[in-house]
């Protein structure tokens, strides 16, 4: 290993001092662990740190780490983790990862019960033990078989999980696992209740008997954290075990494989810099190195790229190039990508990188936006959904915000049902352009956008017949596609060609409607521009009204 990369390894893990860890982790955990091993510094902080993972299941905990210390200590050659087994470790721990993000964001939302049960109690749950649980036990299974001599690789189920882990001495696990509520979710036996009061009624069959277990939602609630506890705890202990005994973790961190980039992303995950993904385009061109960074610093992302590209060259030197790539909640997703030749020479010589990474600015391989300081509820722009519209003769819906600084721009899908018409769907249209046109739209959380209850700059609306499962696309063979209306308050568009592949754009029939332009599938309505009508004029929008009475001063063809 090289001066350089030496000194970028020390310089990478200095941005984080595992002093205080390895503190907590003696105190809480065993006060006989006098190391961390750089693959675990980011699940142990996450776990003994943050919200909710650290109500880990003590109990849990200390039985099970127990009875994996007796797989090594009971003979002088401890069963390996090879790749197999630390696959089934890799599914359930990035399925943790997720699963937290989803608890800590949706416990405690404001949703009708039976509606929160649907969409967040039941899969939540069903994830905690079939995503992350199940996967964990194999581990646990397959480790425990090694040293006895028996196969339970095949044992897949939870239910057969349970019953090998039950077998051999981990009864706090098994103890905790509800195989019967399990089987109900999973056979679709789940009842929902309002009245008299909101209960979840679970149906299943015990021993050839039909049985049903019944409760409130919040009790259903005290289920799923105490699952989420017990989940956490088996993973602590199982990451207890392998930074105890390191060695045994046969990964072979030369090849290319999903196991060795997921092993090297955990080494290269701190606190507040988690590596979530290292992945290449499977032709050696590219190496990606996925990045969710604290610290939005420009100057200090900068520094973490460079440092990041030399240990991933180190590791795997022959791609074509290094991208390192980054996401941060105040943040709009950047990147630093360098040339192999740059990251070698970067990588033999320290002083070359000042100059290489001009370079790499000058070609725009170099994309680090600034940070979003605006104060905004993170909540509210991540979970924020717009309203959608039903009125008798049309339906809006996948409203969505395409804002910029300076200008508050709204999608939308419009169905018409059949109207032919064109008075009546230029009629339509108007109509729903006044309800979008002052819809409220959120702040952004990565960057500054106009947004609240302003007037849109700007509206994109595509038109369809009819909602349901019929087509969407925006192409001329599709006959349920009517026109796409760029819509824009100073009457001209900064969009081209409706965002679409001019080849395709150039198949429809093209107006203008006041401060409408139109994309017309059907070309029977013909290519006229109207005109900014008199007020005396009957009004475009075909209501056989004056202008002066209609549509004048709506900002629509004025």
């Amino acid at each position: 290993m090289n001066l350089v990369n030496t000194f970028c390894l020390a310089k990478y893990y200095s941005t984080f001092d595992s002093t205080e860890l390895l503190n907590r982790v003696q105190q809480q955990i065993d006060s006989n662990i006098t190391s961390l091993s750089r693959e675990f510094l980011f699940v142990f902080h996450r776990v003994l740190y943050t919200d909710p993972c650290y109500f880990w299941d003590k109990k849990v905990f200390t039985q099970t780490l127990a009875q994996l210390e007796s797989l090594a200590q009971a003979h002088g050659n401890p069963p390996e983790i090879d790749e197999p087994i630390f696959k089934y470790f890799l599914m359930g721990y990035d399925s943790y990862c997720q699963v937290s993000d989803m608890v800590l964001d949706l416990r405690s939302f404001n949703l009708m019960q039976e509606t929160k049960t649907r969409l967040y109690r039941i899969p939540v749950y069903t994830a905690l033990l079939e995503s992350c649980l199940s996967n964990f036990l194999r581990v646990i299974a397959i480790l425990t078989g090694k040293d006895i001599g028996k196969d339970y690789s095949s044992q897949n189920t939870l239910g057969q999980l349970k019953n090998v882990i039950a077998a051999n001495g981990y009864s706090e696990i098994a103890d905790r696992v509800d195989v019967n509520l399990r089987n109900a979710i999973n056979h679709g036996k789940v009842l929902l209740r309002k009245v008299p009061e909101d209960r979840v009624y679970f149906y299943y069959s015990e021993n050839n008997v039909q049985k049903c277990k019944d409760m409130a939602p919040y009790e259903f609630d005290k289920i799923i954290d105490d699952t989420y506890d017990l989940v956490s705890a088996v993973l602590l202990s199982l990451t207890t075990f392998m930074n105890n005994h390191i060695s045994l973790l046969k990964i072979d961190s030369s090849q290319k494989t999903h196991e060795s980039f997921a092993l090297l992303a955990m080494r290269l995950s701190l606190p507040g810099i988690y590596c979530q993904n290292i992945s290449d385009t499977g032709d050696s061109k590219q190496l990606n190195v996925e990045i969710q960074i604290g610290n939005t610093d420009r100057g200090f992302i900068a520094q973490i790229a460079t440092m990041l590209a030399i240990i991933a060259y180190n590791q795997y030197g022959d791609y074509e190039q290094y991208m390192i790539a980054f996401d941060s909640a105040r943040m709009m997703r950047g990147w630093v990508r360098y040339k192999k030749q740059e990251v070698s020479v970067m990588s033999a010589d320290a002083k070359s990188i000042d100059k290489i990474f001009q370079e790499a600015i000058k070609r725009q391989d170099v994309i680090i936006f600034p940070a979003s300081t605006e104060e905004v509820d993170l909540n509210e722009v991540k979970y924020y959904c717009f309203p959608n519209y039903n009125g008798e003769s049309f339906k809006i819906n996948n409203v969505a915000d395409a804002s910029l600084e300076d200008r508050k721009r709204l999608k939308a899908h419009l169905f018409i049902g059949d109207i032919s018409e064109k008075q009546e769907i230029v009629k339509v249209i108007n109509q729903a352009i006044e309800w979008l046109r002052t819809l409220k739209n959120p702040p952004s959380a990565v960057m500054a956008i106009k947004h609240g209850d302003v007037e849109a700059d700007a509206l994109y609306i595509n038109v369809y017949k009819h909602d349901t499962r019929k087509s969407k696309e925006l192409l001329p063979g599709n006959e349920n596609f009517v026109c796409f209306v760029d819509w824009n308050s100073s009457g001209s568009t900064t969009l081209k060609n409706g965002g679409l592949p001019q080849i395709i754009w150039r198949q429809f029939s093209h107006e203008q409607i006041g401060k409408m332009n139109v994309a017309w599938r059907d070309k029977q309505y013909g290519v006229r521009r109207i005109q900014k009508p008199g007020r005396n004029d009957l009004c475009p929008c075909g209501s056989g009204r004056k202008f002066k009475k209609c549509c004048c001063g709506k900002g629509i063809y004025d």
